[in-house]
């Protein structure tokens, strides 16, 4: 009996031993993880360091069941995201639809392409090899601010206005974030809280926008402030254009012949893409975030065709901060429905559902600005 007895004892100091060592493991690799990101934490962070260690931990298992799955299109990857609580990944969605009802809401500003029937379409199109300046093309980060329609709206500006007069002029996606009004709180209460592109390009309609490094704001932090008075804007335009909604065509055409589109998605599931062409979002999606649209393609190796999307979470998260996401070759392939979308999706009062189509619901709600001249 005291054989057993001392038998099991040793089984059990073993079994603490390895629990003991797998724990220190586990606070090695987050501190590395730490390191290589260059995340520091506040003592005043509401999550303590053990529950973030866990998090790390549980979304490196989750990349490696990822990714040790037959046949997956895309990779993932712990990055910078892998010890954000949901509710702190949440927060960088800031954007839904401007919409109600399921019709799109015409402002003052906005016109509708117009397109021809089986109109000729490029095999493949990316605007981050015909602009030459790294700020038509680098990725850049919106930090903690849910400002992503903002980073989106500056960015769309910023290559139309290099393709269109060679520009190389970085405008102050800080002016939007402080200065754009949102009455009816479309898309968010406004500032880091959300709004639309469309509301960003109607402010700048009728206020024009000011050189980045003439306005500065939150830059990479989590407030924004009152706006700041503007005398000389840098850049005007005279409106914008929204595409049909839920449209595959429309957006082709408009990336083929204008330059890039802003765009909106279900970037729920963005957090730990890493590379490839990315395919796991449900036909139903909730509308949650903005981005910069900068072309489209075919993966020869992966045999897949994909919208080139420009996003804002800085050059170090996916490919350079590029996400490729499935393009279906059909119009209407892949529809769902959004069933919050008072939760992530259109204006105050707006419909109790809303229709959406293509991966992550890339194609719901999509505008480009017009008349964009340098002053």
């Amino acid at each position: 009996m005291r054989a057993i007895t001392a038998a099991a004892a040793i089984a059990a100091c073993v079994d603490v031993s390895e629990a003991v060592r797998s724990a220190a493991q586990s606070v090695q690799a987050y501190e590395a993880f730490r390191r290589e990101f260059g995340i520091e934490r506040s003592q005043h962070d509401a999550t303590s360091y053990m529950q973030r260690a866990a998090l790390f931990q549980q979304r490196a298992e989750e990349a490696e069941r990822h990714n040790a799955q037959p046949g997956v299109s895309w990779k993932a990857a712990v990055n910078k995201f892998s010890d954000y609580t949901p509710s702190e990944f949440n927060a960088l969605l800031g954007h839904r639809p401007l919409a109600r009802d399921g019709q799109p809401r015409r402002l003052a500003s906005a016109s509708f392409l117009e397109l021809k029937p089986r109109a000729p379409l490029a095999a493949a199109v990316d605007w981050s090899m015909k602009l030459s300046s790294n700020i038509s093309k680098l990725a850049k980060d919106q930090g903690t601010c849910g400002s992503c329609w903002a980073v989106a709206s500056a960015g769309a500006l910023e290559t139309h206005a290099e393709a269109a007069h060679g520009s190389q002029l970085a405008v102050s996606y800080e002016q939007l974030v402080d200065c754009t009004p949102n009455p009816q709180e479309c898309g968010g209460r406004g500032g880091c809280g959300g709004a639309t592109a469309e509301l960003a390009f109607q402010y700048v309609k009728e206020h024009g926008i000011v050189a980045q490094k003439n306005y500065k704001g939150y830059e990479t932090g989590s407030g924004e402030g009152e706006c700041k008075p503007v005398s000389s804007p840098a850049l005007t335009t005279t409106g914008f254009v929204r595409l049909e909604v839920n449209k595959m065509q429309p957006l082709m055409e408009a990336l083929s012949t204008h330059g890039p589109v802003v765009v909106s998605a279900d970037a729920g599931g963005w957090g730990a893409y890493s590379s490839g062409v990315f395919d796991s979002c449900k036909k139903d999606a909730i509308i949650n975030h903005a981005i910069l649209a900068m072309g489209y393609g075919t993966d020869a190796g992966l045999k897949k065709d994909y919208w080139l999307i420009r996003n804002s979470w800085g050059p170090k998260w996916g490919e350079h901060g590029y996400i490729r996401l499935l393009r279906h070759s059909e119009e209407d392939a892949y529809c769902g429905t959004d069933n919050k979308p008072l939760v992530g999706n259109g204006c105050k009062g707006g419909a109790a559902t809303l229709p959406v189509c293509g991966m992550c619901g890339i194609l719901v709600d999509s505008a480009y600005p017009t008349g964009v001249k340098v002053v």
